[in-house]
């Protein structure tokens, strides 16, 4: 999904010129001048400025974008005042009236495509429970990978964050946690990540993560308190598109299986529970229990 590193840029574009045209007619209120053709020079040669890169967006991207953003994409630009015209050239057809029309048009679509996209982080969210699940139904049936899982976490939590992470980048996710600054730690190479472009060009989701070792049930509620705490000193700067935006992973990693409390909601980030038992019991012994 590194076509949403090019949106984003482009979105960042957008917002820019909506809120310069917002300061410029806010500002007109006290004056109805333009003397200096702000809206002809700036205002309008912006907005063709950005039409143009939404063309090279397209004719880069079209061929991997999801079928509804290619569709609302070519609807916009294939628009007969666009075209015809060229509507949004300060030097053809110029009048006032161009500028708000530009404008709002652009307000329009940006709306509309990010609503549009707005299903890639459910994509990315479904690629990453289908991990863990993966996982989990792995340590049941392969027992070489029972036993690795078992020696994890016999000897350190660390163990089990490797092994986790690599599992989820088969998957095309790469996880990661958060360090005592906010930032992104690796969690296979323990070390920060600062070259994000493997992880654009590589993965389908970046998603935090945070793995504690469970010895016994009365430490579940203790531990998941203390992976949430850690979790919350992550400071997001979104990487590109493939960051899943609003979820926090707290993988709770026990010998047999336990029942997870509900997820927890605070500042408009869900926080997951997740279990992964290491050495679960066949599911027809687990409901005799």
């Amino acid at each position: 999904m590194t076509w949403l590193i090019d949106w984003q840029a482009l979105s960042a574009q957008i917002k820019g010129l909506l809120d310069a045209g917002s300061f410029f007619y806010t500002a007109l209120h006290h004056s109805s001048e333009d003397s200096r053709s702000v809206k002809k020079k700036i205002l309008l040669k912006n907005a063709e400025e950005i039409f143009d890169n939404l063309k090279k967006f397209h004719i880069k991207n079209q061929s991997i974008l999801p079928s509804t953003a290619v569709e609302c994409l070519n609807n916009f630009l294939n628009k007969p005042e666009f075209n015809e015209t060229k509507f949004f050239n300060p030097d053809n057809l110029w009048e006032p009236g161009n500028v708000q029309f530009a404008l709002t048009s652009l307000a329009t679509f940006k709306s509309e495509f990010d609503y549009i996209i707005a299903d890639t982080q459910i994509i990315a969210r479904r690629i990453t429970e289908r991990a863990f699940i993966h996982l989990q139904r792995c340590i049941v049936v392969d027992a070489d990978v029972r036993q690795k899982w078992i020696d994890a976490y016999k000897m350190h939590e660390t163990k089990c964050e490797k092994l986790g992470a690599l599992h989820l980048l088969w998957h095309g996710v790469w996880a990661f946690k958060a360090d005592a600054t906010g930032g992104r730690t690796d969690l296979i190479l323990n070390e920060p990540i600062s070259a994000t472009s493997i992880i654009e060009s590589l993965a389908d989701a970046l998603v935090l993560t945070e793995w504690k070792l469970v010895k016994s049930p009365d430490e579940l509620i203790v531990k998941i308190q203390e992976a949430q705490r850690q979790a919350e000193i992550y400071v997001s700067d979104v990487l590109g598109g493939v960051e899943i935006r609003n979820y926090r992973y707290l993988i709770m990693v026990s010998k047999k299986r336990m029942e997870m409390p509900d997820d927890i909601m605070k500042s408009g980030i869900k926080f997951r529970n997740i279990n992964i038992a290491v050495d679960p019991d066949i599911p027809s012994k687990e409901a005799k229990r």
